[in-house]
């Protein structure tokens, strides 16, 4: 029960994270996740023992490149500028690890330079 207990709140605390600091809406959002698929990715970063802001951060990751991918755009510029100021502010505090970011990082630019070569 104590570990449940945790684990809901784990959960609720990266909905919070995503949906206030990346301003990523995770509910009646068409563009996000349907509910089993998102606890699949907190599930994942849950048995690695990863942060709630190293979950959130990995979720915004993903759903950066599906916004990309899919061009759209203004909703992508919003998580990316946010994504952008979070990053560097979770390493510097603690809240994620250096080699989580640069994962995302990487991931985000590579999936800028897949979209942009499938545009030319």
């Amino acid at each position: 029960m104590f570990g449940f207990h945790n684990r809901k709140k784990y959960n609720a605390a990266v909905d919070v994270k995503l949906n206030n600091e990346y301003q990523i809406r995770t509910q009646d959002n068409p563009n996000f996740p349907g509910v089993l698929k998102y606890l699949e990715l907190i599930d994942v970063s849950w048995n690695d023992n990863g942060s709630e802001d190293e979950c959130a951060m990995q979720i915004a990751t993903l759903y950066l490149c599906g916004l990309l991918r899919h061009a759209l755009w203004d909703e992508g510029r919003v998580v990316a500028g946010r994504f952008d100021q979070i990053g560097p502010y979770g390493v510097q505090r603690g809240l994620v690890r250096a080699e989580v970011w640069e994962k995302c990082v990487a991931l985000v630019e590579k999936t800028k330079r897949e979209v942009s070569q499938h545009m030319q």
